[in-house]
């Protein structure tokens, strides 16, 4: 996938940005799908003893599909040194006009060498129409990596894998096991 985004972050607290990928979705969902972009702004605060906070919206969309996707989000997290929590909320998730809760519990921390270590579990509860009689109503992913700095560039090394659930929702393709490696650079 080719991504990218813009961010300001304000001394005060508050940031904002967009973030675009190009995204190939399974037709019975999207078949005109073939961007997305969000914009996000958030307002948090971090603390001399470790402790920190944010609360923030983001928009998903998805411009020039023939029926309309796109779909927002609230959101609160917590961290506290190398730990961070987060809950995300949409009465509309994937533009169903139902809700859907994702809860997120993460660890990072930073080895010489500019090498991070991190790890992180979800869990995504669905209303039960959003993903019909007879599917499951929650899934779980979780992911574990490693990422150094090195030349301007940064490099992620990372697998995600979900539960059967996840695959019985959207198939084997989008959520069985992989690594993925990723290089950036910021400007």
């Amino acid at each position: 996938a080719i991504q990218g985004g813009f961010d300001f972050s304000h001394a005060s607290g508050f940031s904002a940005g967009v973030w675009a990928s190009n995204v190939d979705f399974d037709e019975a969902i999207a078949d005109s799908a073939d961007m997305e972009l969000d914009l996000y702004a958030s307002y948090g605060n971090s603390f001399a003893n470790g402790l920190g906070w944010s609360v923030g919206a983001t928009r998903y969309g998805y411009p020039g599909t023939e029926n309309d996707l796109d779909w927002s989000e609230v959101n609160v997290g917590a961290s506290y040194k190398w730990f961070s929590a987060s809950v995300n909320y949409s009465d509309n998730v994937f533009n169903t006009d139902h809700a859907g809760t994702y809860y997120n519990v993460g660890f990072s921390y930073d080895l010489p060498q500019d090498f991070t270590v991190k790890a992180a579990y979800g869990t995504y509860r669905f209303d039960k129409e959003v993903n019909g009689a007879g599917n499951p109503d929650s899934y779980a992913d979780y992911n574990v990596g490693v990422s150094k700095e090195f030349g301007g560039f940064g490099f992620d090394l990372t697998y995600y894998d979900s539960n059967n659930d996840a695959e019985k929702l959207y198939g084997d393709d989008w959520t069985s096991g992989r690594a993925v490696f990723t290089v950036s650079k910021s400007l």
